[in-house]
C-alpha cells in the first residue's frame, strides 16, 4: 500500500533528529501518517477526498457515550491495573510520583498535538481503516492495521521506549479503536481522544510503580486491553463491530 510506504518513510526520516536529541525534542515524526494520508488522498481523489479526510477529524457530532468510552476506557484500564498490581506482589502504588492535575492538563493538551494522537489517527483511522474495512471484516482489518501500527513504532526501540508488551498492546488497541471508529459514525475525533487518554494514562499514572513493579503493571494493563478486545469480538462479532441493532437496520 502506497500510504503505508509513504507514512513509514516520512516517519522514520523524521525520527532521525528526534533520536539524535535523545528523545528530548518535539516528535514531529508522529505526523508521518497524517501527512501521508493527505498526500495519497490528494493523488487518489483531489481536494474533495482531502476535504473528506479533514472533515472526519473534526466531526464532533457523535453520541456522548462514545466520547465517554474514548476517554474513560483507557483511564479505567490503567486504574484497574494499578489496583491489581499489588495483588501480584508489587509494592503499593506511590501516588506522590504523579504530577499535579494542573501540570498534567497542560501537558496532555500539548502531547495530544505533538506526540502521536493528532499526527497518527487521521492516517490510521481516517484513511487506512476505511480502506481495509471495504475489503475485509472488522476483526481482520483491525489485525492488519494493528500489525502496521506496531511496526510503525519500531524506531522507538532505539530509545528503549518500545517493547514486546507495547507492540502487543498496539495490536489489542487496534481492535478497540476500530470498534470506537465504527460506532462513532466514522469520526476520527474519538480515536484521537482515546489515543491521548491511553498514552497519558500510561505516561503519568504509570509512575506510581518503579522497576520490576512497573513492568508487571504494564503487562497487567496489556492483559486488560486484550480482555476488552476479546469482549468486543464476543459481543459484536467479527464483521463490523457495530451494534447488532444498527447492523440489522442497515441490512
Amino acid at each position: 500500500m502506497s500510504f503505508v510506504l509513504l507514512a513509514f518513510t516520512i516517519t522514520w526520516i523524521g525520527f532521525i533528529p528526534f533520536y539524535r536529541a535523545g528523545g528530548e525534542d518535539i516528535a514531529w515524526f508522529t505526523f508521518g501518517p497524517f501527512v501521508a494520508a493527505i498526500v495519497i488522498s490528494a493523488v487518489l481523489g483531489g481536494w474533495p477526498r482531502v476535504r473528506a479526510l479533514l472533515a472526519s477529524v473534526v466531526k464532533w457530532r457523535v453520541p456522548p457515550v462514545w466520547y465517554l468510552a474514548a476517554i474513560g476506557m483507557p483511564l479505567a484500564v490503567q486504574l484497574l491495573a494499578i489496583w491489581l498490581n499489588p495483588m501480584f506482589g508489587s509494592a503499593p502504588p506511590d501516588w506522590a510520583n504523579v504530577p499535579a492535575v494542573t501540570e498534567i492538563a497542560v501537558m496532555v493538551a500539548l502531547l495530544m498535538v505533538f506526540s502521536g494522537p493528532l499526527g497518527e489517527e487521521p492516517g490510521w483511522r481516517g484513511f487506512a481503516l476505511p480502506l481495509l474495512l471495504g475489503e475485509r471484516g472488522a476483526l481482520n482489518a483491525s489485525l492488519v492495521l494493528g500489525l502496521i501500527w506496531a511496526a510503525w513504532h519500531l524506531p522507538l526501540v532505539l530509545l528503549n521506549d518500545y517493547s514486546i508488551s507495547s507492540a502487543l498492546n498496539v495490536m489489542a488497541a487496534a481492535v478497540v479503536f476500530t470498534w470506537l471508529y465504527q460506532n462513532s459514525a466514522g469520526s476520527v475525533l474519538p480515536a484521537i481522544l482515546m489515543h491521548a487518554s491511553h498514552q497519558n494514562s500510561v505516561r503519568y499514572l504509570g509512575r506510581v510503580f518503579e522497576g520490576g513493579d512497573a513492568a508487571q503493571h504494564q503487562w497487567i494493563g496489556l492483559i486488560l486491553w486484550l480482555v476488552f478486545a476479546l469482549a468486543i469480538v464476543a459481543v459484536y462479532g467479527t464483521s463490523s463491530f457495530l451494534r447488532r441493532q444498527a447492523t440489522a437496520v442497515a441490512g
